[in-house]
């Protein structure tokens, strides 16, 4: 009869277990999904204003935006989170993202201006 007991007790345990590790699992790939979905960076027409939105000169970086009628000098805030591809900032001219890729998704660059 004691026998008995312990294999009820054992089958139990492992359905237990493979409960967990089912959960287990399914929470870490709902982790891989978590975060924002776009790195931006801000454009600028000048230093100055990328410095005013960013406090820090070393902060922005110079740059060129290519256009239809050429290319145009730019300043590049530091990349940020987020989940639009829009620039957070009024004083930006546009924005380039990053988007982040995931399960059966591309990456791709995405870039706009004012």
């Amino acid at each position: 009869m004691k026998a008995l007991v312990y294999c009820r007790a054992m089958r139990q345990r492992k359905s237990s277990l493979r409960v967990s590790v089912v959960l287990l699992g399914a929470a870490a790939l709902s982790a891989c999904d978590s975060g924002p979905r776009y790195t931006n960076r801000d454009m600028y027409a000048s230093a100055e204003e990328c410095q005013k939105d960013w406090g820090r000169p070393e902060y922005c970086e110079p740059g060129y935006r290519s256009g239809s009628v050429g290319s145009s000098r730019v300043w590049y805030g530091p990349g940020y989170g987020s989940n639009s591809n829009t620039a957070r900032s009024p004083r930006a001219i546009g924005t380039t993202s990053v988007s982040r890729g995931g399960f059966g998704s591309s990456s791709a660059f995405h870039s706009g201006g004012g």
